[in-house]
């Protein structure tokens, strides 16, 4: 009603419905698109763009002046915030241990439902603050140009501290682009170290002040010595090449580890009977 464009109030279901589907469409069309990304660019780059996708729609959202410009935020916020399948997959490249992965996996809507109590009641309460708080936004402010700038205005600014946060201290995930330098983790980490007042390790060429000798271990109690990798021959041997079930996992793991190009699959090989099933499931419960 705000717009003035609703005759009545019966008309408002249907703008506000418009604005809420208009967001849903626009992730589903670039969901898979997202996905691709993240296997060629790495986790981490799509999350941050992500975010700062939806600080950017609620920017434009806050100072939209009638519904075209609305509809036009909350698609943009849709078009470049189709990560949440890229966050599932970054949580379970975190977390590789199977009995630990369904306590992480519920983490993720645990949050999403706090978030859905939380954001609508903190909306409900800075939405129009002229009316709501005239003695701290009085009239003729922007706030009362845009009565819905400032709720906007305070998720986004919890949102930039999020993209903050995530150049800081979010690893990239990716197996190809784990081993890439960060500088933005690089600088997270001397932030770490700065706090809590660690220094770098410092190697002492003093006899009295010695941190190693001759006896001490350069490898932790849990280490193991690096060993001879089945690809790699001798003058003396020759590498017999084994088709056995572990031998072909460890060939894939090297491959992994040397940072090797896989293969993306198709949408065929994506599209299977259970993620059909599962697709059409949360269609149906949405």
């Amino acid at each position: 009603m705000s717009f003035g464009i609703a005759s009545d109030d019966r008309q408002i279901a249907i703008y506000a419905g418009m604005v809420t589907s208009v967001f849903a469409f626009a992730e589903f069309s670039t969901g898979v698109i997202w996905g691709r990304l993240s296997d060629r660019v790495g986790r981490k780059p799509v999350l941050l763009t992500g975010l700062v996708g939806t600080l950017l729609s609620m920017l434009v959202f806050g100072f939209a002046p009638n519904l075209p410009v609305a509809l036009l935020g909350r698609a943009l916020g849709g078009l470049l915030n189709g990560n949440i399948g890229v966050l599932q997959t970054t949580v379970a490249e975190i977390v590789t241990v199977k009995e630990h992965q369904p306590r992480a996996y519920s983490i993720m809507p645990f949050i999403w439902c706090l978030g859905s109590i939380l954001g609508p009641a903190l909306g409900g309460a800075l939405a129009q603050p002229c009316e709501s708080y005239p003695w701290l936004f009085p009239r003729g402010s922007i706030f009362d140009q845009f009565p819905f700038l400032l709720p906007n205005l305070v998720c986004a600014i919890i949102l930039a501290f999020g993209v903050l946060i995530g150049i800081l201290f979010l690893e990239e995930t990716h197996v190809n682009m784990k081993d890439k330098r960060d500088v933005g983790l690089q600088i997270g980490e001397w932030i770490t170290r700065r706090c809590r007042r660690e220094k770098p390790y410092q190697f002492s060429d003093k006899a009295g002040d010695a941190h190693f000798t001759e006896t001490t271990s350069l490898l932790y109690e849990d280490d193991e010595p690096p060993g001879y990798r089945t690809t790699d021959g001798t003058p003396r041997q020759q590498v017999s090449r084994s088709h056995s079930p572990s031998s072909a996992r460890l060939r894939l793991n090297l491959t992994d580890k040397e940072g090797l190009k896989l293969q993306p699959n198709g949408l065929r090989q994506a599209f299977t009977r259970q993620v059909i099933l599962n697709i059409l499931g949360y269609g149906i419960l949405a």
